[in-house]
């Protein structure tokens, strides 16, 4: 980035609304306008993210740009953002260090243009809306299968070798194919993951959970069955760092996923009433 250049750019405020500015250094305006200390009109809708860059060869190209830019409708602001393209001649900025600390936005599957969130009157939670071709865009949680496989009393954990929750013990599942029952998932899951091969014997419980740190993450509906080994090598595989067989007393404290928590919860409490 060069001391010459001017910046155009775009930030999404906290309450849906659009900010546009120029700056000869992005990273530093948005952290002033986070700081409360960028504009007023931000100052009261933070926190900001920024969304768009255009870059301009002095001040007075990149002023001109922001004066065209906001004359345009917010729809068309938010395709420009969505679609990345160019205004007043320049090309969305895609060079350096900018694109990393760009907001991770949600685009319509259909159109392409950037997805909003509005809570319409008639409905009971906010939706996902296109700003272009107004598509809802549903999130639904994504389906998951794993499997509590005993033996003689005691329950087979694997400790994540990948994040989210590296290091931590988890329940031997994952993400089923688009095409695949509950049951079969949950079984070639095992396998994958400890070299198992398990028979399903009872649907143990759904339980919702997230994947992440927080519930920022997707939101998943998680299948789990009880399961009895009846083959395989015992060996982890390669998202697996570890494997180790737990008695309802003696579980690990450092559990991957909220719900998977209560999972082991609800186990242990059953086996000690056997």
């Amino acid at each position: 980035m060069s001391a010459r250049d001017w910046f155009l750019y775009a930030l999404r405020c906290a309450d849906d609304t659009l900010y546009t500015g120029v700056t000869t250094d992005v990273r530093r305006r948005v952290r002033e306008h986070n700081s409360g200390r960028g504009a007023r009109y931000t100052s009261g809708r933070r926190p900001v993210r920024l969304i768009g860059v255009w870059r301009f060869a002095n001040q007075s190209a990149a002023q001109k740009a922001e004066a065209r830019f906001r004359k345009l409708s917010r729809t068309e602001k938010l395709r420009r953002v969505a679609q990345q393209l160019p205004v007043a001649g320049a090309s969305f900025y895609q060079d350096g260090s900018i694109p990393e600390r760009l907001a991770k936005i949600r685009f319509c599957q259909r159109c392409g243009g950037l997805l909003t969130s509005i809570r319409r009157p008639d409905d009971s939670r906010p939706r996902e809306i296109c700003t272009i071709c107004e598509r809802v865009n549903y999130r639904n949680a994504k389906p998951c299968a794993g499997a509590l496989v005993e033996r003689d009393g005691h329950l087979l954990l694997v400790r994540r070798a990948i994040e989210p929750y590296r290091g931590y013990w988890d329940i031997p599942g994952g993400f089923l194919e688009a095409d695949e029952h509950p049951e079969t998932g949950a079984a070639r899951e095992v396998r994958e993951e400890t070299g198992l091969q398990v028979e399903l014997t009872d649907l143990f419980g759904i339980y919702m959970g997230c994947y992440s740190y927080d519930d920022r993450g997707a939101a998943c509906l998680n299948i789990y069955y009880s399961a009895r080994v009846i083959g395989g090598a015992e060996r982890p595989s390669d998202d697996a760092a570890e494997l180790a067989w737990f008695s309802p007393d003696e579980l690990p404290g450092t559990i991957a996923f909220d719900h998977a928590n209560q999972v082991l919860a609800d186990w242990a409490d059953r086996k000690r009433q056997e």
